[in-house]
């Protein structure tokens, strides 16, 4: 917003507003975005001159890309010109609706509490380095004992509190008690300096708008610290882009084999100066839209501290393998740039993480072996997971816990349900101790995907499905994947009217209070995610990266994940749920949203 104003010169005497030519796109024709913000910063003439003719605009046909792309840019900059040209433009309008400019100020009121909290883990006054104001003194006479409480509003304060799960939403821009939810948050509050001082950072991810990334970690002074990428998604001129304005950042373009695979992977590597790391997992890629206006699931780790100079890649490692995993993960890649993370993360110490890491890679896999989601998160379900047993006719029964899966997309998965949906997905999710992967089994599944009627109703009308590709021709050939079907629901969270672009996998009790495990995952409902179908010899191939995390109540000392405050509540904390239950089925005259 800062650099907004910067280029409006307001006269006090007569409120006559001059602009100040602004720094041209370098996308140029090229330039891919549709974000207000982009078009707020940059300059972009060939739109600008189309506007200008005041005729019916037809773009021009040598012109490189898509001419919806055009046409879509043209009317995300028609309103802001106009507002740009008000001679009587008055201090809230110059506040333009859908940028993140409000966020940006949520970052900055949080800033002189960050900066008292850099220096969160000293044990002794003599490594803290403050102003000798009085406050200060107070804070380093705090700051003496050896283990120092978090100070309020930084991101380390929201990690312990919502420890152990340490789930956290995205803040949207047009819900405002999101932001005072517990456990939501927003990208620059990852790169909060309570949580450590930044050394250098990776994220792999699927889409990534490099100059909306960068200003996240210029509002934390973080600018210069080396940066590393792995994206998916080719975006116009982006490695051209790096070369020209960011010498602090490498990137690598993952190139899929399979022209139906996706490196759908969101995960982030956080190393600190004392080389001690930090984990994210995510279901968010990085540009503005999916951290402001859809609902997003993240899973941050604890610290990871540093181990001794003399222990082995073993040591460290987690009671849920999670450090061996991601050394696999990353492994996988063979790519030379992610070298120095997988040497920061064999020297980390994982024994404080509780979850499990949850990934698929392109290729084929089989039982007991990594690599798809299918396998993984069968041979665990069955490994970890009690159901209790149907002893009486009264009695619950493993049968009577649903399963529910929640994604912002589907796959196509054949001309009847036991192609896959419950030849493939359900016998994965409706395992447990003693029936792995269970044939023709009778529990129920259910998919949780917004309506046609959710998307209208949402924030943004119809432009609220932008995250949720569901084909409509796939959707034509399996039109009984709407029995299974349900509305998105969220008005505890204040949400309902946020899309899904979360997803998650969970085994729900018939009392709609407790949860068997929980999954949290970049992977929608798919063939090309998850794996599958089963072969003969049980193999099933994937065709995408992505990555998530698996919760099990057994290793949170716990009998079930506890969703509601009942009576009977055992745990000490309750689990983030975001939808909500009983499940609400669609209207009559409702179909899932295509695009």
């Amino acid at each position: 917003m800062d650099s907004f104003l910067k280029r409006k010169n307001v006269n006090s005497d007569n409120n006559d507003v001059k602009k100040i030519k602004k720094e041209i796109c370098p996308h140029s024709l090229k330039c891919f975005r549709k974000n207000p913000h982009h078009f707020k910063e940059f300059d972009h003439p060939h739109l600008t001159k189309l506007i200008e003719t005041n005729t019916q605009i037809e773009i021009p046909s040598d012109y490189p890309q898509p001419k919806n792309i055009y046409l879509e840019q043209i009317n995300i900059l028609k309103p802001l010109l106009k507002m740009m040209s008000n001679k009587l433009m008055s201090s809230s309008d110059i506040n333009l609706p859908s940028t993140s400019s409000s966020f940006n100020e949520n970052s900055i009121n949080h800033e002189q509490t960050d900066k008292d909290a850099t220096d969160i883990k000293v044990k002794s006054e003599s490594t803290i380095k403050r102003k000798n104001s009085p406050k200060d003194n107070l804070q380093e006479k705090n700051h003496t004992e050896s283990k120092i409480k978090p100070l309020p509003g930084t991101m380390l304060e929201k990690l312990e509190r919502n420890a152990p799960y340490n789930i956290f939403f995205t803040t949207i821009i047009k819900a405002p008690q999101t932001k005072d939810q517990p456990n939501s948050i927003t990208f620059t509050d990852l790169l909060c300096p309570s949580l450590g001082a930044l050394k250098c950072s990776l994220q792999i991810n699927f889409m990534i708008d490099i100059d909306w990334l960068l200003k996240q970690y210029k509002e934390r002074n973080l600018s210069s610290k080396p940066l590393t990428i792995l994206y998916g998604d080719d975006w116009p001129d982006m490695e051209k882009f790096i070369k020209m304005f960011c010498p602090n950042v490498t990137s690598k373009l993952v190139k899929m084999k399979d022209p139906f695979g996706c490196h759908h992977s969101k995960i982030g590597i956080y190393v600190y100066e004392d080389n001690s790391l930090r984990v994210v997992v995510s279901t968010a890629n990085l540009y503005y839209e999916d951290w402001n206006h859809y609902n997003q699931g993240l899973w941050v780790s604890p610290t990871l501290p540093r181990l001794s100079d003399s222990s082995s890649e073993k040591d460290g490692e987690s009671p849920t393998q999670f450090k061996t995993n991601l050394l696999n993960y990353l492994k996988s890649y063979k790519e030379s740039i992610l070298e120095p993370f997988i040497q920061y993360v064999q020297k980390a110490d994982f024994s404080a993480v509780r979850v499990f890491l949850i990934y698929s890679a392109p290729g084929k896999y089989y039982p007991n072996s990594n690599g798809s989601h299918l396998h993984a998160v069968s041979d665990l379900l069955c490994r970890h997971v009690d159901l209790p047993a149907k002893t009486t006719p009264q009695s619950e029964g493993p049968l009577a816990w649903g399963v529910v899966a929640q994604s912002s997309s589907l796959g196509a998965m054949g001309k009847n349900p036991g192609d896959w949906l419950r030849g493939s997905i359900l016998r994965c999710l409706a395992s447990y101790k003693g029936s792995k992967k269970p044939m023709n089994s009778n529990a129920s599944i259910s998919i949780v995907y917004p309506s046609v009627d959710n998307v209208m109703n949402g924030y943004f009308g119809h432009e609220s499905g932008g995250c949720l590709p569901y084909s409509k021709t796939t959707n034509e050939k399996q039109k009984w994947l709407q029995d299974y079907m349900y509305q998105w629901k969220a008005e505890s969270y204040g949400r309902t009217r946020a899309m899904p672009h979360i997803k998650t996998y969970c085994r729900i009790s018939p009392c709609l209070s407790k949860l068997a495990y929980f999954l949290l995952t970049s992977a929608n409902l798919s063939k090309s995610a998850w794996g599958g179908p089963f072969g003969k010899d049980m193999g099933v191939y994937v065709r995408s990266y992505e990555v998530g995390v698996l919760f099990l109540p057994i290793f949170f000392d716990e009998e079930y994940l506890e969703i509601s405050n009942t009576n009977n509540r055992k745990n000490k904390n309750l689990f983030p749920f975001m939808y909500e239950l009983p499940l609400t089925p669609y209207k009559k005259d409702d179909y899932p949203w295509c695009n």
